[in-house]
């Protein structure tokens, strides 16, 4: 298969059927992004996606995957070469997440332990670890994260989310990997958010008392301890999110 030839080839069908990138992005339950990609060369449809993409543009699967019309004489040769390489590509593309998935565990396993080390050094040793760690912080940033995704219906999914992007070797619909995604992109604001309501505390805590030295510490701890658990945060959804595109 080429994708250059097949994106192509889904443009003229589409055009052929006056449909806009996002009209036919619509019918299929995705972006008009996502179709500009196929158009463009840039990737191809998911497996789930060809049979109603082929309904859309009134093609069969030989012909969309062959990236143009086919007599009948070139029919059943084409049929088997895409059915060779559609196995071909599903298992290479098998193969590369597992091997992904195993690299990226590994490596995110060496960089949070070389992070623990710095952190335990630059601090004095084991228990000056403590001075990082504020109870009533983290738990101000986290009710109110848990609680936005409650109350905005997206705390199941969420969870969904982090276990499929966890996960090697599966296959996501595209349609609900639309939906995770987004899904990751409120929680990101909503970290954000958080880390600035439990700052705003520091803060009115640092004004309402600034006539007693002994405050002002303290309230910039919390001010900046906020700041830094919601960068850990948003850094681990983020990443989270790009694995699970």
């Amino acid at each position: 298969m080429n994708q250059e030839s097949t994106g192509r080839f889904i443009a003229q069908l589409r055009k052929e059927k006056n449909l806009t990138q996002k009209e036919l992005a619509d019918k299929l339950g995705i972006s008009d992004k996502t179709v500009s990609k196929w158009e463009t060369g840039n990737g191809m449809p998911d497996v789930s996606l060809l049979q109603p993409l082929c309904k859309e543009l009134s093609v069969n699967l030989n012909e969309l995957l062959s990236g143009e019309r086919l007599s009948e004489e070139s029919y059943s040769g084409k049929a088997e070469e895409n059915m060779m390489n559609l196995a071909k590509d599903a298992q290479e593309g098998r193969n590369n997440k597992r091997k992904v998935g195993i690299i990226g565990a590994i490596c995110g396993i060496l960089v949070f332990l070389l992070f623990i080390e710095f952190a335990i050094i630059s601090s004095g040793g084991v228990s000056g670890m403590w001075s990082f760690i504020d109870f009533p912080t983290l738990i101000i940033i986290t009710g109110v994260l848990v609680g936005m995704e409650l109350i905005a219906g997206r705390f199941g999914r969420i969870i969904k989310a982090l276990g499929a992007a966890l996960k090697t070797g599966i296959s996501i619909e595209p349609t609900i990997r639309e939906i995770y995604l987004q899904d990751l992109k409120f929680a990101i604001r909503s970290a954000i958010i958080s880390s600035l309501f439990s700052a705003l505390i520091g803060l009115v805590t640092l004004l309402t008392r600034f006539s007693d030295p002994s405050t002002i510490g303290p309230s910039i701890a919390v001010m900046l301890i906020s700041a830094f658990y919601g960068l850990i945060i948003v850094a681990f959804i983020y990443a989270v999110r790009e694995r699970l595109k």
